[in-house]
């Protein structure tokens, strides 16, 4: 039900993240008056109709800008909310925390605590700290060194960004055989993608080299994720688990479909002894891969999340619970965290894209990457054969958002096909699949 529009409107960024949308969708249902903010003016979340206004902003990398963008923007409107819907965003609100607190209502941790997430080589040694498990994990200072490292690892390593902040191209990581020259040219492609001009590289020069991690082969269709909120005052803690059980491209990639999982008690101490250890509040999502008979954490979002829908429908509205706490509602802020301890909606049986898992299926039917028993059952999955599914674009209540994701994947695969046959994981069939690419996304677009 939704309810009289509250005083403060809230501003989210990175307005075709899925994450955004959930939360603007989330705060619109609330009666909460939401602002969409981009450099981009084609993004599906301003094309809901819980966003009130769309407005168009300098590049969140870019953040000594940004913070001066919105500082100008807050001198015209009454006083907002606003929240990390990103790295960039999240690093921009705590290093000019003090400034923008002046015009904005935050809810947001400090540098020191920030760069223990954005910087994974901080993270990993804060979890050690208190007894988190983590991959074996080297920091070469050079290509020469990264081949020599690697070749006493095992069969394939992964080569990360020691910060997603510190790569232009926003690289996740590349999974590289341990042997042979494709660890050093890897190496030296991600040197050359530093984000050097940024500010975080000014800031954080010592982010900039990536880093080499063991790999695991069974943390593929696997990854474990205990996500929720932290209240600032008092520690009081919600969570919900899950597991990533699809990720794009499949080696290492954005989650694309997850499913509920049980919130493992003694991980989920932990987790509440590492935010208490670095001084996070907020909403936060922790990664972690099982093998070796061992949790091992992989990544920290301290922000709006990927699949942040999925906890929502789930009983914990992170957004609201984000607005309450920034605007200073504390009875609010304790009803939701009371509320979304106790209700959960055990009909919700996952979370994925079902437009971009049906593509992917579909061009690896064409070219027979994957039985078709397999490509049944992730479509009749997707469809809730098993439950309610909760798609990351799809509403019926709000269908526009849909539309432009769709027409802006079809526009961008056509302009990257190379990109979309890794994505899609058809490298073995080369120059055939982008010629099949093609006529596919052309009888798309013709529908």
């Amino acid at each position: 039900m939704e309810t009289e529009t509250q005083s403060a409107a809230i501003l989210l960024g990175n307005a075709n993240y899925y994450g955004t949308l959930a939360a603007v969708r989330s705060l619109g249902r609330a009666g909460i008056n939401v602002v969409t903010v981009d450099p981009s003016m084609i993004c599906h979340s301003r094309y809901s109709h819980y966003s009130s206004q769309h407005l168009r902003c300098p590049a969140f990398e870019d953040s000594a800008a940004w913070a001066e963008w919105l500082s100008r923007k807050a001198r015209s409107r009454p006083r907002q909310a606003i929240y990390a819907t990103s790295d960039a965003v999240l690093f921009a609100l705590a290093r000019y925390r003090d400034e923008l607190s002046a015009d904005f209502e935050l809810y947001q941790p400090g540098l020191d605590t920030v760069m223990n997430i954005l910087d994974k080589r901080l993270l990993m040694q804060s979890a050690q700290a208190i007894g988190i498990e983590t991959p074996p994990t080297w920091y070469p200072q050079s290509s020469a060194e990264a081949a020599k490292i690697a070749k006493g690892v095992g069969e394939a390593v992964l080569i990360k960004p020691r910060s997603q902040l510190a790569q232009r191209t926003g690289t996740k990581g590349t999974i590289v055989e341990s042997r042979g020259h494709r660890v050093q040219s890897i190496f030296d492609s991600y040197m050359k993608d530093q984000s050097t001009n940024s500010e975080f590289a000014k800031q954080c020069p010592e982010t900039m080299a990536p880093f080499i991690q063991q790999y695991y082969p069974q943390a593929i269709d696997n990854v474990y994720s205990i996500s929720g909120f932290r209240e600032k005052i008092g520690g009081a803690v919600i969570m919900r688990a899950a597991r990533k059980i699809v990720q794009q491209p499949r080696g290492i990639g954005v989650g694309l479909c997850f499913e509920p999982a049980l919130v493992d008690p003694l991980l989920a101490d932990k987790v509440k002894r590492l935010c208490e250890r670095i001084g996070y509040y907020g909403v936060f999502e922790l990664e972690f891969i099982f093998a070796e008979r061992k949790a091992m954490l992989i990544d920290f979002n301290g922000r709006l999340y990927h699949q942040i829908a999925f906890d929502i429908a789930r009983g914990m509205e992170l957004p609201a619970l984000a607005y309450a706490a920034a605007t200073n509602n504390q009875a609010e802020v304790t009803r939701l965290i009371t509320c979304g301890g106790l209700v959960t909606d055990d009909n919700v049986a996952g979370f994925c894209n079902h437009f971009a898992l049906a593509t992917m299926i579909k061009m690896q039917r064409v070219f027979r990457t994957i039985p078709r028993k397999d490509a049944v059952r992730w479509l009749d999955w997707s469809k809730g054969s098993q439950g309610t599914i909760i798609d990351a674009i799809k509403d019926p209540h709000d269908e526009l958002p849909a539309f432009v994701d769709v027409a802006q994947y079809l526009l961008h695969s056509l302009r990257h096909p190379r990109a979309f046959i890794r994505q899609h994981g058809l490298e073995r069939v080369g120059a055939k699949a982008e010629v099949q690419f093609g006529k596919k996304v052309a009888d798309e677009l013709s529908h």
